[in-house]
């Protein structure tokens, strides 16, 4: 709003006018202000799908890390999104998953994100762009957050399978034959995938979902694979063919 201060045709006379009949904002109540608070959180939400239930990416130290990053990087004057850290002990690996710890505020986050997922197969180079881009927007909003190299694995992989899994569906109802049976053959071999057999112990239960979706592609059971891919590590918009399209 412009300010009238300075203007000439704006007389002291006008301004307290407005002033006398601007109506009364009392302050927001305790309540009123949770009340608030809560609408903002659900449309954030809304908005920005999340996995419900993700290894710890916000580490106490992480903006220290992002100072300093690797030696060759310190000594260039540029922020690399390797940290050259690892977990600290077990307790650490169960937390945030097991690899090198990466900074995604970095720069180079997102070519480094593409590197060390090279070896995760994807229907097209479209659908892996679209995964690499997504991770990076959707760690990009945490603050001060490093995250595991075998977490990024394990999601993008997840991803892959929710790709995978669309064009088989796509597949199987025009009747294509050998595309089906190609998009099959790779998730029945995902449970051997490097990136899903690192996690291990405890936190095998990420990873009950795969054998469940192997059963819905062996049966071709569609409503059975989309339930087995609701809430796994597969961004939104990867599998419209079962229902789980952009959000």
């Amino acid at each position: 709003m412009t300010s009238h201060d300075d203007d000439p045709g704006w007389s002291k006379q006008h301004r307290t006018a407005i002033r006398e009949t601007a109506p009364a904002v009392p302050p927001f109540s305790a309540s009123e202000q949770d009340a608030l608070w809560q609408q903002i959180q659900q449309s954030a939400a809304t908005a920005r799908p999340r996995r419900p239930r993700r290894w710890r990416t916000v580490i106490a130290g992480a903006v220290a890390l992002g100072a300093v990053g690797v030696a060759g990087a310190a000594a260039a004057n540029v922020i690399s999104a390797h940290s050259g850290k690892g977990p600290s002990d077990a307790e650490d690996i169960e937390l945030g998953g097991p690899g090198e710890r990466l900074i995604p505020s970095a720069p180079d986050f997102a070519a480094v994100l593409d590197k060390i997922s090279n070896d995760i197969r994807f229907p097209s180079a479209q659908s892996r762009d679209r995964a690499v881009a997504w991770e990076v927007d959707d760690l990009s909003d945490e603050q001060g957050a490093i995250v595991s190299t075998g977490a990024l694995r394990y999601w993008m992989a997840g991803h892959s399978l929710c790709a995978w899994s669309d064009t088989w569906a796509v597949a199987l109802r025009t009747g294509d034959t050998a595309t089906e049976r190609r998009a099959a053959s790779v998730i029945l071999e995902a449970r051997d995938w490097p990136a899903i057999t690192a996690i291990d112990g405890d936190l095998l239960e990420e990873a009950a979902w795969v054998p469940r979706l192997e059963q819905a592609i062996r049966t071709e059971d569609l409503p059975a694979a989309t339930s087995a891919l609701l809430g796994q590590p597969c961004m939104p918009g990867l599998a419209p063919e079962l229902g789980l399209g952009d959000q």
